[in-house]
């Protein structure tokens, strides 16, 4: 155990952000932390790094944890060059190279006595360098910049001319070198490309240590973690699995809790409903037993009202007008500045596509959006539009909002005739209710300026959205009101995204910026993932030994015949746990039954019994899923 946290509260002024908190991380913890932008995760993050206190519960922690904790905010020398300052990680190593050398120099110099001193002291801190792998530390440091997307030739730029991102990837750099026990990435994927977060992902795979992982991100989540916590109404809940796993838990307990919650009400009111009848009789009777009545309620167990968010507006994007069938044409673009982004590139855009367009940071994928509407004009080449092609641009700095004006007059101005219910109506969709709609632009977060800037963008009537990485800064909720948003819009999208889940649900082509050209995939991110690994195993293939001897030919079709008989053996587990999963849930149907029937808790103990029993044939039921999830992903995989 590396740490455990037992009922943490954290109170900021009269307001609770936490309380009664607890958890365990254990050595080779993955753990993602999920939940809405301002229920205290980075707060957690900052308890769990000593860098802020709590107001009750404690934390202990194993004999000398390392912790490494990437935040929001980096702190790095700014006058120091790019090399250095992540090099400074590794001071007491160089320190330790500096005091080495300087006893090789002593030791040239001295033939006495006093030189077995020495020799002793050299084999010493020499043995204590290489347990640090004092030989590997510039290599390491290196590799991992060049990793995190960093060209040599910037390893000499001061860090004061880096953008804020790509300070950040500099704080992570740092902190990856120094191989901490537990690390805390605070959104980690922020400002990284494609290819970036596939090589951290492919690292963290591989970290010999845990982490603790705050993320948007859900297909990084989905790749990486074992556990997820998540924080909502103010404490955390535990799930095992990763992203999609915790989603689909998440959502049987929901129910679960509803449907039990149900039982309880309607058998709580049947019961005072028989409480109030023995009580109008009004004799000495039945108004005993209208207290042991009483009495039996008292006992009852009762479950809180599960917390369900209805705050969901059902709405559709319609285009004002229909465009032609060829929405564009770009023919030969190209565009550089001290080097090429891209060199003749073509493509077309078709009425009803739904383009993603990747590619590394300095590809050209904003540029190539800022070609297309107009905003910059290409070194060479044409974009030909079709007719009745009606364009606009969503730009991730949200450029063109007015920082006096309200949310709503904001969002109104680009349909000054609707009225006010139907506008505030859609910014409920975007998650601005109540009094929320009259705060002023310049006080809003950077995604609650995103999500105006996207409500701005669907009134537009456009049937042609171009979007320049719409989910920046925004938490997973409001993420989903844009997915659904998109998926009914039945217009044209060609958008700039790393978040490869949202690609994934949305687009339908991609388009892949790379060494100044442009490859297109006919589908969405899995559909390039699988075609460009078919690709890499072709070329595995054709660079291998061509001849294979006889042995080999049939050593593979042994591999096959086992392959199959393995696949073969699974089919028939999962079909036995479906057919253990369908009896199972009979079991807990007529328990349901039983426990809706009247007169069910006049009996304490059978009712507690049957509720026992209950429980007992869920925890199962829940096993049997896992077990066939498990199942189904070993089935997959072959």
């Amino acid at each position: 155990m590396l740490l455990s946290a037992n009922n943490i509260e954290k109170n900021f002024g009269v307001e609770t952000i936490f309380k009664n908190v607890s958890f365990i991380v254990d050595d080779n913890s993955k753990i993602g932390i999920v939940g809405k932008n301002g229920t205290g995760k980075s707060t957690l993050f900052k308890i769990i790094a000593r860098q802020m206190s709590f107001d009750d519960g404690n934390i202990d922690y194993a004999k000398n944890l390392s912790i490494g904790y990437l935040s929001q905010e980096s702190s790095l020398n700014e006058n120091n060059q790019l090399y250095d300052e992540v090099l400074s990680v590794f001071d007491h190593i160089i320190d330790m190279e500096r005091e080495l050398r300087s006893l090789e120099i002593e030791i040239s110099k001295n033939h006495d006595k006093n030189v077995e001193g020495l020799l002793a002291k050299y084999s010493q801190l020499t043995e204590a360098f290489e347990d640090m792998s004092g030989y590997e530390y510039e290599s390491r440091a290196r590799g991992i910049l060049i990793g995190l997307g960093f060209s040599q030739e910037e390893f000499s730029k001061p860090v004061s001319t880096f953008s804020g991102g790509e300070k950040t990837r500099i704080s992570l750099a740092k902190m990856i070198l120094t191989n901490p026990q537990l690390l805390l990435l605070d959104e980690p994927t922020n400002f990284l490309d494609i290819e970036t977060i596939q090589w951290l992902e492919s690292y963290l795979k591989n970290y010999d240590g845990s982490f603790m992982i705050i993320s948007h991100d859900r297909y990084f989540l989905d790749s990486l973690v074992t556990t997820v916590f998540e924080i909502e109404n103010k404490t955390l809940t535990r799930y095992n699995g990763n992203f999609s796993e915790y989603v689909r838990r998440k959502q049987e307990n929901l129910e679960s809790q509803i449907h039990q919650y149900k039982i309880e009400q309607k058998e709580i009111q049947r019961q005072e409903e028989i409480i109030k009848q023995f009580r109008q009789f009004n004799r000495e009777k039945s108004i005993k037993r209208a207290r042991s009545r009483e009495k039996l309620l008292d006992k009852m167990p009762k479950s809180d009202k599960p917390f369900i968010d209805n705050r969901k507006v059902s709405m559709k994007f319609e285009p004002k007008l229909q465009s032609s069938k060829l929405v564009l044409e770009a023919e030969e673009l190209s565009k550089g500045y001290d080097a090429n982004l891209f060199k003749s590139i073509s493509f077309n855009v078709f009425r009803g596509d739904r383009i993603g367009i990747i590619g590394a940071n300095g590809s050209g994928k904003s540029t190539l959006l800022k070609i297309i509407n107009g905003d910059l004009a290409p070194d060479a080449g044409h974009v030909n539009w079709g007719n009745k092609v009606i364009p606009v641009l969503f730009r991730q700095d949200n450029a063109g909002l007015d920082p006096a004006s309200s949310v709503l007059d904001e969002v109104w101005n680009c349909r000054p005739k609707a009225n006010e219910g139907e506008i505030r109506n859609l910014l409920s969709y975007f998650k601005f209710y109540g009094d929320d709609v009259f705060k002023p632009i310049s006080v809003l977060s950077g995604g609650e300026l995103s999500r105006i800037s996207l409500a701005r963008t669907m009134l537009s009537d456009s049937n042609f959205i171009i979007m320049d990485e719409p989910t920046n800064h925004l938490d997973m909720q409001t993420v989903d009101v844009l997915e659904n948003a998109l998926t009914d819009y039945t217009g044209t999208l060609f958008i700039v995204s790393h978040d490869r889940y949202f690609l994934n649900k949305i687009v339908n082509r991609l388009f892949v910026l790379k060494d100044n050209h442009i490859e297109i995939f006919e589908g969405n991110y899995d559909y390039y993932i699988k075609k460009t690994q078919e690709a890499k195993m072709l070329e595995d293939l054709k660079n291998s030994q061509p001849d294979r001897t006889k042995t080999e030919i049939i050593q593979e079709k042994k591999l096959k015949n086992k392959q199959k008989k393995e696949i073969a053996a699974l089919k028939k587990e999962i079909t036995a746990l479906e057919e253990s999963i369908l009896k199972i849930e009979e079991e807990i149907s007529g328990y349901e039954k039983i426990i809706c029937s009247e007169g069910f808790y006049d009996d304490y103990d059978y009712s507690c019994k049957i509720n026992q029993a209950y429980e007992s044939s869920k925890s199962q039921l829940s096993l049997l899923m896992d077990s066939w999830t498990e199942k189904q992903i070993e089935l997959e995989n072959n």
